[in-house]
């Protein structure tokens, strides 16, 4: 952690800026502080600082959902391949942002796992805040020793360590349906966005209304689902209720042997037809037992309408700028500015 973090922090309870309380050295700016304390300047919580990481998590009892749905998804990212030259158009495509909205911004990684979009925005530019709640920070962390302008930082996105309005950017790639409350986080993470900032946000879809899945956006030689709407929205719905009976299992395994139960699951992503009714069809097999992991096992996960995501830009203050197209399975994703 570096010196200049601290001017977008704020205890996770009571919202209060935080100080260094105890520090084995003091540091230089561009020091990175290994371990530590800090403080809150209006309350008497304290947080550690380790391995280079502010662990600003509230010190409450943690629900045991949230503490399966924490491991998994440290054992998930530990174990992800890495950076792919996929991130970067993925990432452009997934958020609906351009290179140069990012460049000499203070964005806010929402969610960022082992950092592999916080790595994207960095490249072009950004100085990044990579918060998350799990064990795969230490990942960040290690590229963070060498790069003053990546700062990790564990937190729950619920009750996020950081002050109102300070970011110029914030984004979550498919995150905050894993929290308990799904609206409650997002609007925790739109309150950090300063007025005229840009939020990108997209969630795990469902089916929902007719009416509302014929008007989804989709992507280029998607034309067979305009063709055949009712079909598709079927296959939709069937393909939530195989994963709800899939997920009655799995989220009750201890999490090795719910990864364990992936692999067969991702072989089935590589046949013509029957992959659709996985959880991933990513060509890289690696990649697709994560993702196919990342599906059946965090106990918490929620899905929404394209409907519900934009009310929620609306009632948070930001216009829409786009929406997210996908491919058969809906994916709401709203790219906003903030008016006020």
């Amino acid at each position: 952690m570096r010196l200049q973090l601290l001017s977008v922090l704020a205890c996770p309870c009571c919202g209060a800026g935080l100080k260094f309380a105890a520090l084995e050295m003091h540091p230089r700016l561009a020091d990175d502080v290994e371990s530590g304390e800090l403080a809150c300047t209006a309350c008497p919580r304290s947080y550690p600082i380790r391995a280079g990481i502010p662990r600003l998590r509230p010190p409450e009892n943690v629900p045991a959902d949230a503490a399966k749905t924490r491991e998994s998804f440290g054992w998930e990212w530990l174990r992800y391949p890495g950076s792919r030259p996929v991130d970067e158009p993925t990432f452009l495509e997934e958020t609906m942002l351009e290179r140069s909205d990012f460049d000499g911004k203070l964005v806010l990684d929402a969610g960022c796992g082992m950092g592999r979009y916080s790595a994207v925005a960095r490249s072009f530019g950004a100085e990044v805040v990579a918060a998350d709640m799990s064990d795969s920070l230490i990942r960040v962390a290690e590229r963070a020793k060498d790069d003053p302008k990546l700062h990790p930082v564990e937190c729950d996105l619920l009750r996020p360590p950081f002050k109102k309005k300070v970011f110029d950017l914030a984004y979550s790639q498919g995150v905050l349906h894993h929290t308990s409350d799904t609206r409650a986080a997002f609007e925790a993470v739109a309150a950090l966005v300063k007025p005229g900032g840009k939020l990108s946000v997209w969630l795990y879809g469902k089916a929902g209304r007719f009416a509302d899945f014929a008007t989804n956006p989709l992507r280029p030689g998607r034309e067979w689902i305009s063709d055949h709407r009712r079909l598709a929205w079927w296959l939709v719905l069937i393909r939530h209720f195989f994963s709800d009976v899939t997920r009655m299992f799995t989220t009750r395994l201890p999490v090795p042997m719910a990864y364990a139960l992936c692999y067969p699951l991702t072989a089935l992503g590589a046949v013509p037809g029957v992959k659709y009714l996985t959880f991933s069809v990513d060509p890289d097999f690696q990649a697709r037992l994560i993702e196919n992991f990342d599906w059946v096992s965090p106990p918490y996960q929620w899905h929404h309408t394209k409907e519900e995501l934009r009310q929620w830009f609306w009632d948070a203050g930001f216009t829409t700028i786009s929406i997210l197209p996908h491919g058969l399975v809906p994916k709401p994703g709203v790219l906003g500015r903030r008016k006020r």
